[in-house]
């Protein structure tokens, strides 16, 4: 996965992430959640709750076969561009 972030003043910043280790913090999201749910507030708590990180873990590797496949292409007011590919 690679998340490409253009700002308005020319910076370009480039980060990429290999789908193991976005998987690998899919699951340790889910124990982190899991265990600092009683801090979290009632909206933050119901937000979280909404989200399977153990089945979203799951379907990260099956997106390895749709490499290149643009996941999020978002261009702000402002000019800030952010590009997430797989």
């Amino acid at each position: 996965m690679r998340i490409y972030i253009r700002e308005k003043n020319g910076r370009r910043i480039f980060i990429p992430i290999p789908l193991g280790v976005a998987s690998l913090g899919c699951k340790i999201a889910a124990y982190v959640f899991e265990k600092s749910g009683k801090h979290l507030d009632e909206q933050q708590r119901d937000i979280i709750d909404c989200i399977d990180f153990a089945e979203l873990a799951r379907s990260l590797k099956y997106l390895r076969g749709y490499r290149g496949l643009k996941l999020v292409e978002v261009t702000s007011k402002d000019g800030d561009e952010v590009t997430i590919t797989l």
